[in-house]
């Protein structure tokens, strides 16, 4: 393995076993740096839906360099309450935003560049995070089986990955207090995974669609 290539993960902000072979064949484990915010930085939990705003405040601020554990609560919310009201201005509504309206947040906010794969793979998402790219994944957390949500947890969710191990996806879940550096293996992502209609108000589990935040 190339001594630069291992000074320039290092240098993204990526920590774990970088094992890879000549072929640069994928880390055998990898871990970015996201600052954690759960959706309710305030405490303010009742009625909350802020789950894509809060996913989009911590890819924002590892994008532009922060490394801290966590935001501070007050500024946590203070973006999400910003992206809130991008939205009622520009897409009419801050409920419950699919993967189009959530890339369009992301992009009109922030200017963070957002490409969406569909039915993505194990390696695609590994390949991603490798890349020192952030990504969002809109899902039915019900299907997820944390037992730290309240009621079973949300129908529409969305939550940040930000590196893997042998035991699965290590991901910021803004959905609980607990969510920082949760660990869900791929098939437990990919069996939960699917996107807000909108119109029809339905969750549709035949779209699978991961969104791939960088700068």
């Amino acid at each position: 393995m190339s001594y630069k290539y291992v000074i320039a993960l290092l240098g993204l902000g990526i920590i774990g076993a970088l094992i890879v072979t000549a072929d640069r064949t994928l880390p055998e484990e990898l871990l970015l740096a996201v600052p954690f915010t759960n959706q309710a930085p305030t405490g303010k939990w009742d009625r909350n839906e802020d789950c894509e705003e809060a996913s989009i405040t911590m890819a924002n601020a590892y994008l532009n360099g922060n490394r801290d554990d966590k935001l501070p609560p007050a500024v946590a919310q203070e973006y999400i309450n910003s992206l809130k009201r991008w939205e009622e201005t520009n897409i009419g509504y801050n409920a419950d935003t699919g993967a189009y309206a959530t890339s369009h947040m992301a992009e009109g906010t922030f200017g963070i560049t957002v490409r969406q794969i569909k039915n993505y793979t194990e390696t695609d998402l590994k390949k991603e995070l490798v890349k020192n790219n952030v990504i969002l994944l809109p899902i039915n957390a019900r299907l997820l089986g944390n037992p730290n949500y309240a009621e079973s947890g949300p129908f529409y969710h969305m939550l940040v990955v930000r590196g893997y191990n042998a035991s699965g996806f290590i991901v910021n879940d803004p959905g609980t207090e607990q969510g920082n550096g949760m660990i869900y293996p791929f098939k437990t992502l990919q069996r939960a995974a699917a996107d807000w209609n909108n119109s029809a108000k339905i969750m549709d589990s035949t779209i699978k669609i991961a969104l791939i935040l960088s700068k």
